[in-house]
């Protein structure tokens, strides 16, 4: 199926981006205990490291495998929109103050997905591409499908003098592209009936080390794959690996790894909700987010009012689940167009008509992009240091404990997370000081009390005075009285 783009035109959430069939799914050898977290990862033993570091093109694709294109690259065919304004969801993190501390300088972010294609507002910045998908025949593009380059956008755009709205997270951040999946690619190897599409948790994971070894200090994974909790020894050995890739990177190296916190989907696993009565023992499970010691997770929120959706509130797509670490904006999306070295895009074209870009996988480069701008302004912290200051200063839900399994911590929020003091970080001070936030409540202003005071206290002891004065003439009025002499009668 052949997919054109309009310069506002732009690709949808790309979820199960590990293959079907080939999707991981997560398996307990025994029934959890009750109050168990049914959800939680196994524990790492022997450290994280995956073992042989050394990344293998090969790595990830079954032996003998072939890649074919299985539909056309995306293209443009010009359109006219003209997308200005900043999206909702920009303004609501207020970018362009967030910028003045900082803009991603000296950060290299990796962006592991379908490739990202050249475009202007990339220049000088888009590093040598990584590529796990082989040299496929007739595939002219580096991002086929267009998803990589859209999610790559959100994180690194610089439009600084092009007159429109939208703009990168990180403006100055490199970008380094890592083709890892893909679902215009297919898979054929020659014992096999089906051909999935590219793309496995093998080669995540070796994708994961190669952005470790070419020194990227964020990593960035629009993708996820729908678990349950049953599955073979094949896919534990994968998820293992994938784990130990994971921790390498952020415990060992302290790269910080954003993911995409998962979507519902309409058929197939994962269509529906995460809302059983024991939030701990989910329905499904989404991968790579599970891994959430170690992994960002983002949820979605709406930032518009389409499809009657409520501004603010957690979008009706995205995932619930305890891995939840935060939120970003997740519809009325603006990003780069994939098609074309220029313009943007904010909505796909399929066989339905027009449909809004939106989706979990466009919230977390958002977050990517925030984690950026942190390391470049506290260059000190490691990389559970960033989360956890992204994490504390996002808008919180109205939860005891501050997060809940919808949004997590709340949509995240740059200016804090690059002025805050966070109590016990390194180099923060000992003792948190009060500071006075400024108000848009016009309350007058008092410049001093001290007259008023002086004023009532003068009052008060004049009264003291005039009160004491009257008790002491009447008493000397009184004592006069008593020892006055009596009258004496005449005698005659």
């Amino acid at each position: 199926m052949r997919i054109t783009r309009t310069t506002a035109l732009a690709a949808t959430v790309l979820v199960g981006l590990l293959g079907p069939g080939l999707a991981p799914a997560l398996a307990q050898d025994t029934v959890p205990a009750a109050g168990a977290d049914a959800w939680a990862p196994p524990t790492l033993s022997g450290g994280g490291s995956p073992g042989n570091p050394t990344p293998d093109k090969s790595v990830g694709a079954p032996q003998g495998a072939t890649f074919s294109e299985e539909q056309q690259c995306i293209t443009s065919s010009g359109g006219g929109a003209q997308l200005k304004d900043p999206p909702n969801g920009q303004t609501w993190l207020r970018l362009d103050e967030a910028h003045q501390y900082a803009q991603g300088r000296n950060q290299i972010v990796a962006v592991i997905d379908t490739g990202v294609n050249q475009h202007d507002e990339f220049t000088g910045r888009l590093l040598p591409k990584v590529d796990y998908l082989g040299n496929i025949s007739g595939v002219s593009k580096d991002d086929c499908d267009g998803h990589g380059t859209e999610v790559a956008g959100i994180i690194g755009a610089d439009t600084t003098g092009t007159g429109v709205g939208f703009q990168g997270v990180a403006p100055k951040a490199q970008i380094l592209p890592i083709r890892q999946s893909s679902p215009s690619i297919k898979v054929k190897t020659a014992n096999s009936q089906a051909s999935p599409s590219a793309g496995t948790p093998t080669s995540l994971a070796y994708a994961i080390v190669n952005a470790v070894e070419k020194h990227a200090s964020v990593i960035n994974i629009s993708l996820s794959a729908c678990l349950t909790l049953k599955m073979g020894q094949g896919d534990k050995t994968a998820q293992d690996l994938l784990q130990r890739a994971i921790h390498y990177a952020v415990h060992d190296k302290k790269v910080v790894i954003v993911a995409a916190a998962g979507n519902l989907e309409q058929q197939g696993g994962c269509n529906t909700q995460n809302d059983t009565p024991d939030p701990n023992r989910p329905k499904w499970i989404e991968s790579p987010a599970w891994f959430s010691d170690d992994v960002m997770s983002v949820a979605a929120i709406t930032t518009d009012s389409a499809n009657k959706q409520t501004p603010g509130a957690p979008a009706p797509f995205t995932m619930w689940g305890p891995w939840v670490s935060v939120a970003g904006p997740g519809t009325g999306i603006i990003t780069l167009d994939p098609g074309r070295s220029t313009g943007l895009a904010n909505q796909e074209t399929t066989s339905n008509g027009p449909q809004p870009l939106q989706g979990t996988s466009f919230a977390a480069p958002y977050v990517a992009g925030l984690a950026a701008l942190v390391r470049e302004r506290f260059p000190n912290l490691d990389a559970y240091q960033v989360m956890h200051r992204i994490e504390m200063t996002a808008q919180h839900p109205g939860t005891p404990s501050g997060r809940n399994n919808q949004v997590g911590y709340g949509m995240i929020d740059p200016v804090a997370a690059l002025t805050a003091v966070i109590p016990g970080e390194p180099g923060s001070p000992a003792k948190a000081q009060a500071e006075q936030i400024k108000s848009d409540v016009g309350v007058a202003e008092v410049k001093s009390l001290s007259p008023m005071m002086w004023a009532m206290y003068g009052t008060i002891i004049g009264v003291v005075l005039l009160l004491i004065t009257l008790f002491a003439v009447h008493a000397a009025s009184r004592a006069r009285r008593n020892h006055r002499p009596a009258p004496q009668r005449l005698r005659m």
